[in-house]
């Protein structure tokens, strides 16, 4: 009696993807059922939620996977995925692993694709649309990088949570009221005394200021980063800066990344001018010099 052909399900979502349809569950349904129709046997499930198909790095359950095809811990001949761009969207990445996978006699079927490596066209099929996959991943980075930009441009919040002093309202800032006392302190006390950021978030602590805890806020009390981020954020006199840091490949790498500080980056006027200048007495300067050292005009 011929043994049933063992296999691996492998599922990946990043977060746009399950919203698209593609969540973890609908993947594995399909995997399932595939398998059962091929009549297999799935010896184990592994499931990377939340990220990118870009590199493998950080995708414990995929490198876990690869590590139990090597032990031979299972005597699996294949691993099904839903399709081949959750596997992954780096071409290198996916010959790579492959290539791995097949040198241990497993082969990869991509359901949807009706990709099956084991076959002759099946690995020229995968190195074609695994570059095709990763230079839909590359247009994807690019539209979303310049729809922010343009977002920029019109003055509009672009994304994340509205910084101290603001509240966020169907895509836009509007200053919160019960927070506005602490942001006028900081720039008066900044301004008009000669106490350094320290002295100013002594100042708050000492004399009754309440920090409201938020989201990107959790620490109670006022330390002297926060004054400093506080009195560097462009936003407190309606400018919002794009592009104050960028995710760059690391040189002599294939896919590490790492995020710069840039010299030079554009700043756009909020479209709402919710100017907070209104409210601490004009621009913001201290013994002469406007103190917004990250702005540029």
């Amino acid at each position: 009696m011929k043994k049933p052909t063992k296999c691996y399900i492998y599922t990946r979502v990043s977060t746009s993807m399950q919203v698209d349809g593609y969540s973890l569950d609908a993947q594995r349904e399909k995997l399932r059922r595939y398998a059962e129709y091929e009549g297999m046997t799935v010896a184990d499930e592994y499931s990377d939620e939340g990220f990118s198909g870009k590199n493998i790095q950080g995708r414990l359950e995929f490198q876990r996977m690869l590590n139990d095809i090597q032990n031979g811990k299972d005597g699996v001949e294949y691993v099904l995925v839903f399709k081949l761009s959750r596997f992954g969207r780096n071409a290198a990445d996916v010959l790579n692993s492959l290539q791995l996978m097949q040198d241990f006699g497993v082969n990869l079927i991509c359901v949807e694709d009706g990709i099956d490596s084991s076959k002759e066209s099946g690995k020229l099929m995968i190195s074609v649309l695994s570059a095709v996959a990763e230079i839909e991943r590359e247009n994807i980075r690019t539209q979303t990088m310049a729809g922010r930009e343009q977002k920029a441009r019109e003055g509009k919040w672009n994304g994340g949570f509205a910084p101290y002093g603001y509240r966020l309202e169907n895509g836009q800032l509007f200053i919160a009221d019960d927070e506005v006392k602490v942001i006028k302190t900081i720039f008066d006390r900044y301004i008009h005394t000669n106490d350094g950021i320290n002295g100013v978030a002594k100042y708050l602590n000492d004399n009754g200021y309440v920090k409201k805890l938020r989201q990107n806020g959790t620490i109670p009390g006022f330390s002297a980063n926060f004054v400093k981020d506080v009195l560097d954020n462009s936003v407190y006199m309606g400018k919002i800066a794009y592009g104050r840091r960028k995710t760059e490949k690391k040189l002599g790498t294939r896919n590490e990344m790492r995020v710069v500080e840039q010299l030079e980056f554009p700043i756009y006027d909020v479209s709402t001018r919710l100017l907070f200048r209104r409210k601490i007495g004009g621009l913001p300067k201290k013994n002469g010099n406007p103190i917004y050292t990250d702005a540029r005009k």
